[in-house]
């Protein structure tokens, strides 16, 4: 199989409208090892709170998106359920890696808090896992599922991220020999657009047209697509409902 896929963030009116950097960042790729197609996405949301949660968010990205692609080029054993040991490892060397940055900084930890969310997928592998709200949606070509459901903490709008001290109690993982045909993974922003939390269900017609897009196109990296997306993350509309940093990313794969 081969993998498709497209990946961005969109800064929300609530840091533009002050003239701040959005706080979501996201990493995502595909490579072939051999003989077979890895897809690795990521994405993490900084906390609103903070001054710098999107640097924690662009660090614990970048450093885990390393990490498992060099546990795909080691030859590793990935990890399966019940065997979360190696998850939690990697989610501990981000924290570790954001860690360092506040001390270099000066800064306390707890202004580099970020959630997290990830998937590694190849044939007959899927493993997802997360630490806070967001989401990852897989589809079969007839339906579409929530892997896990967002997290979120005893007052509302507020969630766990993997710079707190318990933040090992609240990693999430999940893994199998299924590999969906369609992946998404999403930060708050968009849940409450795509996600019905009465019914804890998909809206259904929200992926349908972007993977067959996305399906359509020859290649990763498509301009027009893209810049469509973006548009439509960045309308008056999506704003009315969602003034909060907006990341999507978007995988399909091919037999």
């Amino acid at each position: 199989m081969t993998w498709k896929h497209l990946s961005l963030s969109v800064t929300g009116k609530s840091h533009s409208a002050r003239n701040e950097p959005g706080q979501d960042y996201c990493r995502a790729g595909a490579l072939r090892f051999s003989d077979r197609d890895y897809f690795v996405g990521l994405a993490a949301d900084g906390a609103g709170s903070t001054s710098l949660g999107g640097v924690g968010a662009g660090i614990a990205c970048e450093t885990l998106y390393a990490r498992i692609l060099d546990a795909i080029r080691g030859g590793e054993t990935l990890p399966t359920d019940p065997d979360t040991s190696a998850v939690k490892a990697w989610i501990s060397e981000c924290r570790d890696a954001v860690a360092a940055r506040a001390a270099a900084d000066g800064q306390p930890l707890r202004e580099y808090a970020c959630t997290l969310i990830g998937v590694v997928a190849t044939e007959g592998y899927l493993l997802c896992f997360q630490v806070g709200d967001g989401c990852i949606v897989t589809g079969d070509g007839t339906g579409y599922r929530t892997v896990f459901w967002p997290e979120q903490g005893e007052y509302a709008n507020t969630t766990f991220f993997i710079t707190d001290d318990a933040f090992l109690e609240h990693i999430k993982t999940e893994s199998g020999t299924t590999t969906p045909a369609e992946i998404a993974i999403f930060t708050d922003g968009i849940q409450n657009l795509v996600l019905s939390f009465s019914t804890r269900t998909v809206h259904e017609g929200f992926f349908r047209p972007l993977f067959a897009a996305l399906r359509k196109n020859p290649e990763n990296g498509f301009v027009d697509l893209s810049r469509h997306l973006r548009a439509l993350l960045s309308s008056d509309d999506v704003n009315a409902r969602s003034d909060d940093d907006k990341t999507l990313v978007l995988a399909v794969n091919q037999p």
